[in-house]
């Protein structure tokens, strides 16, 4: 018995280290969370959609693990393909995106969406190039989570369900962005107003 569960651990050991290394990343990110959430909220910032927020990074947390035992527990002919080198390779490039789109929000990144008066429009590093970056790198490194363990209709529904997710907050973002970047006639000093989320 011993011997065999030596065996699968060496089979097994890239898809080990991998999950490990993203256990530590998210709960890396859940202690900058926590500590910029604190100071989000002192400073005044409003929580908006809270329980959509929670919902999705459930999902994204949970997906790289889905998508790892349904690999192994659904039948073959159920997950018939996978692509480890390619799916690797984007996880690394969202993980690089990820951690870049972080960097440039700095104090202001939480996983909640926090609208905080009287600040300009971020519109730093990959924000430049996408309004929803970490969005964008999260539904990247899903998917390369999926062709990394294989590819099966389980993961890709929870892939597709968190993809429904980020659209619905980034759709939220975007509108909240849009009143807040209007110039309204009897409230002048709202000009410039914006919603910070983990966008």
């Amino acid at each position: 018995m011993l011997e065999s569960a030596a065996e699968w651990i060496r089979a097994e050991s890239p898809a080990i280290l991998m999950l490990f290394a993203t256990a530590m990343v998210y709960a890396g990110e859940r202690r900058v969370h926590k500590y910029n959430y604190a100071y989000l909220t002192t400073v005044g910032g409003e929580e908006l959609i809270p329980e959509l927020m929670k919902r999705y990074y459930q999902f994204v947390i949970s997906l790289p693990f889905a998508a790892f035992l349904s690999a192994k527990l659904l039948p073959l002919s159920w997950a018939p393909w996978k692509a480890t080198l390619p799916g690797f390779l984007l996880i690394i490039f969202a993980f690089f995106w990820r951690i870049w789109s972080l960097r440039s929000l700095g104090r202001l990144w939480s996983q909640r969406c926090i609208y905080i008066p009287d600040m300009p429009r971020f519109k730093r590093g990959p924000y430049r190039l996408l309004p929803h970056s970490e969005y964008f790198a999260r539904g990247l490194e899903g998917l390369g989570f999926i062709l990394f363990f294989a590819i099966n209709p389980i993961s890709l529904l929870l892939w597709i369900r968190a993809l429904i997710l980020a659209s619905r907050i980034a759709k939220v973002e975007s509108r909240q962005l849009e009143e807040l970047s209007a110039d309204p006639l009897q409230l002048p000093s709202a000009k410039g107003k914006v919603t910070f989320g983990a966008s």
